[in-house]
């Protein structure tokens, strides 16, 4: 790396890209199935805080049911920024925040708390994950429901054969390398990117940045077992995008919690 190169957190220089590295991901689809959830166990709901929101994507498509009234957050400034200037372009009402979802500080209450993408596979400790549930307790209405997404070993395993050697580039912008590995044992699942900035005029490199992300997996047991030490209890939790049961083979489970 030369004297311009720099590494930054997660999600902080990889926002003005996030759009398009994640280009290939149906939001519309995700959207539907989390409302799908939301009528199946709380139908009334109407206030909805989605934790971990990225660049707005799913909240903005949320909005378009005109059933309810969204606030989004996210641990990062940058993506917050990103999420407001899609906002404006088409009116949207949703309310976006930067707040860290282990520090959750919002002056109203909710039906739905939930956070997708498998969001709280950052979390590599029991005791966080504990956290964040008794932060979710505290704004969340008597019969309000929390949703959440985790990713497992299986999928970590799979996702790496085509998440390795990614690499992307938008003439006169950028360009990014993405390597994927997985440690089996530790089951932290790593994504380093390296992401060139180009000048428009002749798509020279102008700088470039590197993030890494790392994620530990749990499997369904351990997931189970840690809500079984907050005050949740499990509705369902289901398989991938589909209202069945989550079982051994499952890539993504989404957790419905009460």
């Amino acid at each position: 790396m030369n004297q311009t190169d720099t590494v930054k957190p997660p999600y902080s220089a990889i926002a003005d890209i996030y759009d398009e590295v994640m280009h290939d991901v149906d939001y519309e689809t995700w959207t539907d199935y989390i409302d799908e959830i939301i009528l199946q166990h709380h139908p009334y709901a109407t206030d909805i805080l989605e934790l971990a929101c990225g660049t707005g994507t799913m909240a903005l498509s949320l909005e378009e049911l005109d059933c309810y009234h969204i606030t989004a957050t996210d641990g990062s400034a940058d993506m917050i920024r990103i999420a407001r200037e899609k906002a404006n372009q088409v009116n949207s009402e949703i309310d976006f925040l930067t707040m860290n979802f282990l520090d959750i500080n919002v002056h109203k209450t909710f039906d739905i708390v939930f956070m997708v993408f498998d969001s709280v596979n950052y979390l590599h400790k029991d005791d966080e994950f504990i956290k964040l549930h008794n932060e979710v307790k505290k704004v969340l209405k008597p019969g309000g429901i929390f949703v959440y997404d985790f990713t497992t070993p299986r999928n970590s395993r799979k996702a790496i054969r085509f998440l390795n050697n990614d690499s992307k580039a938008v003439e006169g912008r950028f360009r990014y390398h993405r390597e994927s590995s997985f440690d089996g044992k530790t089951r932290i699942h790593t994504n380093r990117f390296i992401i060139q900035y180009l000048n428009p005029s002749d798509s020279s490199v102008r700088s470039t940045t590197e993030e890494i992300h790392r994620q530990k997996i749990y499997t369904k047991e351990e997931i189970e077992s840690i809500i079984q030490q907050t005050d949740f209890t499990i509705l369902q939790a289901y398989d991938g995008f589909e209202l069945k049961p989550a079982h051994q083979k499952s890539l993504r489970i989404t957790m419905v919690l009460q």
